[in-house]
This record gives structure tokens, C-alpha cells and sequence, in this order.
């Protein structure tokens, strides 16, 4: 098939999935966790779905900063994830490792509350990520702060 061709029939097939970005926000020891307003009642790191022609990295950033106020820094991609969630149906969640130099988080009204929280804390509940089938899991911010260690052991010290 010549390319044209194929170009033209993906420009005009119907879309398969949304795209959504989560900022796994950190900073001094601790990641960023929001708890939601509305259902599910979890406490997850910032995100949310991509806008129409926008590009992950640009969607993060934006993600980020609409929902703590937190200007960050993009390190790498930590994971993916695909599957329905709810009446949103099939989505595909691109999970970034993120570095704020600030604490000073200003929650959006998407949010009741916010916590900086450790691995350690996480694995005590505190806070609790929950046990809905979209909650967040452990293994989740482990992955992230794996990252950020290999992250960290690749960037040159300074002198």
C-alpha cells in the first residue's frame, strides 16, 4: 500500500483508546500523592488525559502543574499501563518519573488534600492508596523510585 494511502486511512479511523500521563512527583525522599474529589475517593499522583494533538511530555508538565501549581522537571518514563477504567473505557497511561525542586504544592478543586510520602509510608497506609481496581499500588511508586535511584546514579556528581 502506498504510504499516502495508508497516512489517509489512520488520519480517518476512528480512535481506538485515550491517552492519559501520571507524574510520579518527587522530591527530597518523598512523592507527591493527591487524594481525588470525586469517585474513586484515591489518593494517586497528578495526571489526567492528554489533549488532542498534545504530546506526552508537554501533557505531564501541564498535568502537574494544573493540579499542585509545581513546575517539574521530566526525568524518564517509569512504566505504561492499558486497560478500562469505569465509563472512561480503554485507556493507555503513560507513568513518568517527575523532580520538583519545590514542596509548595496549590491543589486544584480536583483535589481535597495532599501528602509528601515516603515508600515507607506508602507501605504503612499512610495515606492509604486505596483498594479500588484504578487505586495506585505500591509496586507502583516503587517502580518510580527505582528509576530515580538508577537516575540519579547516572548523573554526574558536582564537583
Amino acid at each position: 500500500m502506498p504510504l499516502e494511502k495508508e497516512d489517509h486511512n489512520l488520519r480517518h479511523s476512528p480512535a481506538t483508546h485515550a491517552v492519559a500521563v501520571t507524574g510520579y512527583v518527587y522530591q527530597k525522599g518523598k512523592f507527591l500523592v493527591l487524594k481525588r474529589a470525586n469517585q474513586p475517593l484515591i489518593w494517586a499522583p497528578p495526571g489526567g488525559r492528554l489533549k488532542l494533538d498534545e504530546d506526552p511530555h508537554s501533557g505531564v508538565l501541564r498535568e502537574v502543574h494544573e493540579e499542585t501549581g509545581l513546575n517539574v522537571q521530566v526525568v524518564s518514563l517509569v512504566d505504561y499501563w492499558f486497560g478500562e477504567i469505569g465509563t472512561y473505557g480503554k485507556l493507555l497511561s503513560l507513568d513518568f518519573l517527575t523532580l520538583s525542586e519545590s514542596d509548595d504544592v496549590l491543589l486544584s478543586n480536583e483535589h481535597t488534600d495532599f501528602a509528601w510520602a515516603t515508600l515507607d509510608d506508602l507501605e504503612h497506609g499512610n495515606p492509604p492508596l486505596g483498594e479500588d481496581p484504578s487505586s495506585f499500588r505500591l509496586s507502583d511508586f516503587q517502580k518510580a523510585a527505582s528509576e530515580c535511584r538508577r537516575m540519579m546514579y547516572l548523573m554526574p556528581s558536582p564537583r
